[in-house]
C-alpha cells in the first residue's frame, strides 16, 4: 500500500503506523503518540500537517519551528524536514501528502499554484480557528473514507474533487499570512509556473540555467528576467537555494563522504563540489559539515551572478 509517494519521500517513516494509505498520488498520515527520531529528509511531495493536541518542534530547511494545537504546517516539494529534538507525549497529527504529478494533472487548481507553494517558504505555519479545523477533519476523514474504500466507477473522480477542495480551503487559509492574490494570466507567469515545476521535479537539481532554458524554448537571460520580475530572485539563485537545500541535508546525515556527495549530485569533481560550496557559503563542504554537527546554520550566500 506504501509505494511511489512514499519511496524517497517519507522512506524513514515506512512501515510505521503513521502512515495510514499511500499511493503514487496521496499519503494519509496520522499520529496519536510520540514521533521517533526523523533523520533529515528531502519532502519532494507537498505536504500539509494539521496538530490537533499537543507540541512538537520540527527543522524546515534550517530553520526551527514549533507547532502547538490548531497549527497547520505546508511543506513545499523540495524541503528539507526533520526532528527538533522536542515534543509533547499528547502529540496529535492528521496530514495530507500529494505528489507534485498528482498535482500537476489535477485540472481546477489557481494558475499560480507552484507561485503559492514558493511563497510558502517565509510562511509555513498558520494557526487554524476552530471552524477551519473541523472543515480539514471533515474533508480528511472522508477522503480516507474513499481512498479505503471500495471501487466504485466515480471513485477516482471523487478523490480528485475532494483533493481540490481540501487544497483551496488550506490556500484560503494561509491567504491572510502571504500573497496568494491569483495571478493574471500571462506568458511571464506561465513561464515561471513551467520553470518551477522543472525545478521541483528533478532530482538532483541541474544546476545549469541554460538546461531549464532549453527545456522552456527561451534563452536563459529571458528566463532569468522573468524569474526576477516575478519573484525577486534571478533563476540561478532559485537554483542555488534548492541545490543547497540537498547539499545540507547531505552533508547533516552524516552516511556518506563528501565524494559520493559531489557523485550523488552530479558534480563533475569532489573539487568543483568543494569550489560551489565555498562559493555559496563561504567555506568548505568539511567546515559546513562540522558546523551542521554542532547544531549551527552558516549563512547562505546568494551569488546569482553566475552559472557555475
Amino acid at each position: 500500500m506504501h509505494d511511489e509517494i512514499i519511496h524517497g519521500n517519507l522512506g524513514s517513516l515506512r512501515g510505521s503506523d503513521m502512515i495510514v494509505y499511500g499511493d503514487n498520488r496521496i499519503a494519509l498520515i496520522e499520529k496519536q503518540s510520540t514521533i521517533r527520531h526523523l533523520k533529515p529528509i528531502r519532502v519532494e511531495m507537498l505536504l500539509s500537517v494539521l496538530c490537533l493536541n499537543g507540541n512538537a518542534t520540527f527543522i524546515l530547511d534550517g530553520k526551527q519551528y514549533e507547532i502547538h494545537k490548531n497549527d497547520m504546517i505546508i511543506c513545499h516539494p523540495n524541503s528539507i524536514i526533520e526532528h527538533g529534538g522536542t515534543q509533547s507525549p499528547d502529540i496529535d497529527v492528521r496530514g495530507v501528502c500529494l505528489s507534485q504529478s498528482y498535482l500537476k494533472q489535477l485540472p481546477l487548481l489557481p494558475r499560480n499554484i507552484w507561485n503559492i507553494i514558493i511563497s510558502l517558504e517565509r510562511t509555513p505555519i498558520a494557526h487554524l480557528a476552530d471552524d477551519d479545523v473541523e472543515i480539514f477533519l471533515r474533508y480528511y476523514d472522508l477522503l480516507r473514507f474513499k481512498l479505503q474504500g471500495k471501487h466504485t466507477s466515480n471513485r477516482d473522480e471523487i478523490i480528485d474533487l475532494l483533493t481540490q477542495a481540501v487544497i483551496h480551503e488550506i490556500r484560503d487559509i494561509f491567504a491572510p499570512l502571504v500573497s496568494m492574490q491569483t495571478a493574471k494570466f500571462s506568458s511571464s507567469n506561465m513561464l515561471f509556473t513551467k520553470f518551477i515545476g522543472l525545478l521541483s521535479s528533478s532530482s538532483p537539481c541541474e544546476r545549469a540555467v541554460a538546461y531549464y532554458a532549453d527545456k522552456l524554448h527561451v534563452s536563459p537571460k529571458y528566463l532569468s528576467a522573468v524569474c526576477k520580475e516575478i519573484s525577486g530572485n534571478t533563476a540561478s539563485a532559485i537554483i542555488s537555494s534548492y541545490v543547497m537545500k540537498e547539499v545540507e541535508r547531505l552533508l547533516k546525515m552524516g552516511n556518506m563522504s563528501i565524494k559520493e556527495i559531489a557523485n550523488k549530485l552530479n558534480f563533475s569533481s569532489i573539487s568543483f563540489f568543494g569550489k560551489y560550496v565555498r562559493k555559496k557559503l563561504g567555506m568548505s563542504p568539511k567546515h559546513y559539515r562540522e558546523m551542521l554537527a554542532r547544531g549551527e546554520h552558516p549563512k547562505y550566500l546568494c551569488n546569482d551572478d553566475d552559472d557555475l
